[in-house]
């Protein structure tokens, strides 16, 4: 200590950092702004969604996975990105999570889907194969919340809050997307 009056202050009087609750190790989003842009945009918003998991993976572990190419073969890396989701966990409060579960069931649907898109190019069985590829959004987009669920909680936000307003990049993909409704609808009714 010194008894010089003119030294500054030796106490810290800097305002106090906000503590952020979850951590960026895997892509955090509300899973009501995930289903909106999931369903919006025909499905491709799942690319997006692997490629940012993983690319917020590699960064955090610098592990050196390549993002682009996880997410073009999507369906050959669903079963070792739910692996790292079941292994983080921020809070230390998550127990295990089925996570061979949920990407076997992920790999089917887009198995499934991508035989059926397949098929619908070469028109056969049309309309019905077409409405089957639309049907399919259903029940991986419900997959695909469960798993964002998973994500949000182990990554310490919940709720996905620190992702739930809509950007203006959502918002023109939106707007990509309904016109992708629009075409993919018109395809369906309108015969070749």
């Amino acid at each position: 200590m010194t008894d010089n009056i003119y030294a500054a202050p030796l106490a810290n009087f800097d305002e106090p950092k906000a503590v952020t609750s979850s951590d960026d190790r895997f892509y955090v989003v509300s899973t009501r702004k995930l289903l909106i842009l999931y369903f919006m945009t025909l499905g491709f918003y799942l690319r997006y969604w692997n490629y940012k998991n993983w690319a917020l993976h590699n960064k955090a572990t610098d592990e050196g996975v390549w993002p682009i190419p996880r997410t073009i073969f999507s369906v050959f890396f669903q079963h070792s990105l739910y692996r790292n989701v079941a292994d983080h966990d921020a809070s230390g409060e998550r127990g295990p999570w089925d996570a061979g579960k949920y990407a076997t069931q992920m790999v089917v649907l887009l198995i499934t889907s991508n035989i059926l898109w397949r098929l619908s190019g070469k028109g056969l069985a049309w309309p019905y194969i077409d409405i089957g590829v639309l049907v399919l959004l259903l029940p991986t987009g419900l997959l695909l919340k469960n798993v964002q669920a998973e994500i949000n909680a182990r990554c310490g936000d919940a709720s996905g809050a620190s992702n739930a307003s809509f950007s203006a990049a959502n918002i023109i993909w939106c707007v990509i997307g309904v016109l992708l409704w629009v075409l993919a609808l018109a395809n369906m009714l309108i015969p070749d």
